[in-house]
């Protein structure tokens, strides 16, 4: 019987047993493919795998599995492995910040892992350059979420297909009593994804619970992974473009926006996305959150395992 080491890590977390949940198995260069999505499968939770990276520069190579199939990018999987590796003692996190590039499915990427004051370690990364899609009728979004297709809009702002490492439908919801609400069609809103080429919906809502929260929001990938998720960075990268690209939130040379998520799960967390524009044009989207481990231990593979 052979065996591989594994984290458990809350992202999105600056403690055990709040954020989003990932399992990250940090010597990952002898499994298979196979052996990556059962490990998914087994955790019923996404996983990071840490690889020796294969293009010049890069420091490691992160792989993504959802329980139901490989994805090119997942922001809180790529906080929670860095916070792996950082426990682990692979790389240093400083208060000053140490630089890495990480290579993944979506491009190579810069990664600063820090040390808060308090100990809490903090991962900040770079998101693949957003892109704009095709618009979306709102009453195809609403129909999905059985609302009415006044109450998928904000203002003259409409739902829009918006990639920040994968495509995404981006929905405003301009009342805080319907984002709260329950979302309990699953299969609607995944024949809308599938029919669109989207990896999911992702809804955000001006109005928060609290003045220093820029955006409440809440994604829902039912053919990915989790029905919903308590929190993601791509999709926060895709509402955080998409808010500045239609002038929801004001554009400046540089714009920070706090989010909030998972309240509806019961694991509330937070994030933070700083957004450098270049005139109108976003240049950069970076997602900051911390982590926190919560478990390590191995998991048993089988004598067919390639270790």
């Amino acid at each position: 019987m052979v065996s591989v080491p594994v984290d458990i890590v809350d992202a999105f977390a600056d403690r055990p047993f709040t954020g989003n949940p990932a399992a990250i198995v940090p010597e990952a260069g002898d499994l298979r493919d196979e052996e990556m999505l059962k490990i998914s499968e087994e955790l019923k939770m996404e996983a990071g795998f840490v690889l020796p990276a294969t293009v010049p520069d890069a420091d490691v190579r992160l792989r993504f599995f959802t329980p139901r199939r490989e994805a090119t990018l997942s922001g809180h999987v790529v906080v929670a492995a860095f916070v792996s590796l950082a426990d682990r003692g692979i790389f240093k996190s400083s208060e000053n910040g140490t630089e890495l590039l990480q290579e993944t499915g979506a491009g190579v990427l810069p990664v600063t892992l820090s040390t808060s004051a308090n100990g809490t370690t903090f991962v900040a990364f770079d998101l693949p350059q957003p892109r704009f899609g095709e618009p979306v009728p709102a009453s195809e979004v609403a129909a999905a979420l059985n609302l009415s297709p006044s109450l998928v809009t904000f203002g003259d702002h409409s739902p829009q297909r918006v990639s920040c490492g994968f495509d995404l439908i981006v929905v405003p919801l301009g009342d805080r009593t319907v984002a709260r609400g329950a979302f309990t069609d699953m299969e609607a809103i995944r024949q809308l994804a599938d029919r669109r080429g989207a990896g999911g919906v992702v809804c955000f809502c001006p109005e928060t619970s609290s003045p220093e929260v820029d955006l409440f929001c809440r994604f829902f990938c039912p053919s990915i992974g989790t029905d919903e998720d308590v929190a993601s960075g791509t999709s926060l990268g895709a509402i955080a473009a998409y808010c500045l690209e239609k002038g929801v939130l004001p554009a400046r040379e540089r714009v920070r926006i706090v989010t909030e998520q998972g309240h509806a799960l019961g694991r509330p967390s937070r994030a933070v996305i700083d957004v450098r524009m270049q005139g109108s044009r976003i240049s950069r989207v970076r997602l900051s959150a911390p982590g926190a481990v919560v478990m390590r231990g191995r998991l048993q593979l089988g004598k067919e395992a390639a270790l």
